[in-house]
């Protein structure tokens, strides 16, 4: 679980494979980050629910979340994985209360 961190860049519009009414999710290979923007002023935070299986067959996952609301703008997280696999994540709502993502949308899947 991490908290995504207010930058002062935004990913490039290829990047960006989930957008729905609450947020926009993205994901960049160079450099591995992951994009995520609160779009709905409703104070239900937005996730990214990813997952990445490693070339040994181990599957790593996690959850990263924006609280900050859309006035934060966007928020990235900079990850590192295997070169040449594939990464899966969704877009999410966020409970604060149980650390939980629901209402997930997508899959999207990317190549690292």
């Amino acid at each position: 679980m991490q908290r995504a961190n207010v930058v002062s860049g935004s990913p490039g519009s290829y990047s960006c494979a989930l957008v729905d009414y609450d947020g926009t999710a993205c994901f960049e290979s160079y450099g591995e980050w992951f994009w995520v923007k609160d779009t709905h002023d409703d104070r239900v935070p937005v996730a990214i629910k990813w997952s990445h299986r490693t070339s040994t067959g181990a599957l790593r996952s996690g959850v990263i979340y924006n609280d900050r609301g859309p006035s934060a703008g966007w928020t990235a997280v900079n990850k590192s994985f295997e070169e040449d696999l594939q990464v899966s994540y969704y877009l999410c709502d966020f409970d604060l209360a149980t650390f939980e993502a629901y209402n997930c949308w997508g899959p999207a899947v990317v190549q690292t």
